[in-house]
């Protein structure tokens, strides 16, 4: 019998190496006076993750309905103060989709997936300073790493053959694109680790308490990122479709793809670790750029596979999937040391009392 674990793998796999396809297809089938809206997008995509959510957590519940809303009432409704704080991370998302969508838009679809893989180097940051994370110099070392083989990436000036025959093809513009994963990966980053650190502080607080499961943060998260999107949609004017002006089939697999990505995600915390899961991520990045070249007409230089080659091998370092031996690889820098114990140290300090 096959495994939760290597399901959950697989399914991860396949969704992160179609990912940047889809979003390709979708993002440049229409011109700018035909292009559908992105945060319409984002909000079908939360939406249908928070039916899919739900009906997972009836599962749990032995497709009770009374059970599910039991669940609801005690662990969102009845916690405002809690779920109040996952509107943070939620408005963080919610920008995050529309960034990668705009730059999805602009960039080819290797080079998007690959410059991407930099939200590590915003985690790693934030790990520091808001988790107080201890890095060794082998993981310091691997973003190095990673920094220098998305610089290739770039420098390949890689393009796509079939660029041309795109509908959006004289729009693109690729430092709008770069900019676009730029805030996208800060967007993600953060609200990956403050989310990290509100989890670690509801969790503190009883431990008999039984903790919510991934499938009631998703409808928590997901929620809050519908209601925040309906605001920017307000006082716009749409063509004759409506709010689905724009939307093709593509879209909607794109739609579909975002609402099941943040399922896999929690399907693979559930049922697989760190050190696999970076195996998922790192392989998808290639299946992805193999992918373009049928695709896209991606062209594969030298330089951009050295680059991809490099921050693949980063990304399994960094999450402990490849390790150098030594004590000294396996220790924390000084440097680092003081910067995680002063900020430690800060945030310790009654608000009334920093500067």
């Amino acid at each position: 019998m096959v495994s939760l674990k290597l399901i959950s793998l697989v399914v991860m796999l396949v969704q992160n190496a179609i990912t940047p396809i889809i979003f390709r297809f979708a993002t440049t089938s229409g011109a700018a006076e035909d292009k559908y809206s992105p945060p319409v997008a984002v909000l079908c995509s939360e939406g249908l993750k928070v039916l899919m959510s739900l009906v997972l957590i009836c599962a749990e519940e032995n497709f009770s309905l009374s059970g599910a809303a039991h669940v609801v009432k005690s662990q969102i409704i009845s916690k405002p103060r809690d779920t109040l704080k996952l509107a943070v991370p939620a408005i963080l998302y919610f920008c995050q989709n529309v960034f990668l969508q705009y730059a999805s838009s602009n960039l080819p679809a290797a080079v998007f997936q690959v410059t991407y893989q930099g939200k590590t180097l915003v985690v790693a940051f934030c790990s520091v300073l808001l988790l107080q994370k201890q890095l060794t110099r082998a993981k310091w070392f691997a973003i190095g790493l990673m920094a220098s083989g998305i610089a290739l990436v770039q420098l390949s000036s890689s393009k796509e053959g079939k660029q041309s025959s795109m509908a959006n093809s004289e729009e693109q513009n690729v430092y709008a694109g770069l900019l676009f994963v730029l805030l996208g990966s800060l967007c993600s980053g953060f609200a990956g680790v403050y989310f990290e650190k509100m989890m670690k502080n509801v969790g503190s607080k009883s431990e008999n308490e039984k903790k919510p499961s991934m499938w009631v943060r998703n409808v928590q998260l997901a929620s809050f990122t519908v209601m925040f999107g309906i605001f920017p949609l307000l006082g716009n004017e749409f063509g004759d479709d409506g709010i689905f002006h724009g939307f093709n089939n593509y879209v909607c697999a794109m739609v579909f793809n975002n609402a099941i990505g943040g399922l896999c995600v929690a399907f693979v915390i559930k049922y697989a670790d760190n050190i696999l899961k970076g195996f998922a991520c790192a392989l998808a990045t290639v299946v992805a750029a193999i992918l373009s070249v049928p695709f896209f007409g991606f062209q594969l230089s030298i330089t951009f596979f050295l680059g991809m080659v490099v921050v693949v091998g980063s990304t399994l370092l960094y999450g402990n999937a490849l390790n150098l031996s030594g004590k000294w690889w396996n220790s924390e820098p000084d440097l680092c040391k003081g910067v995680r114990t002063n900020s430690k140290e800060y945030s310790q300090v009654p608000l009334q009392e920093k500067p």
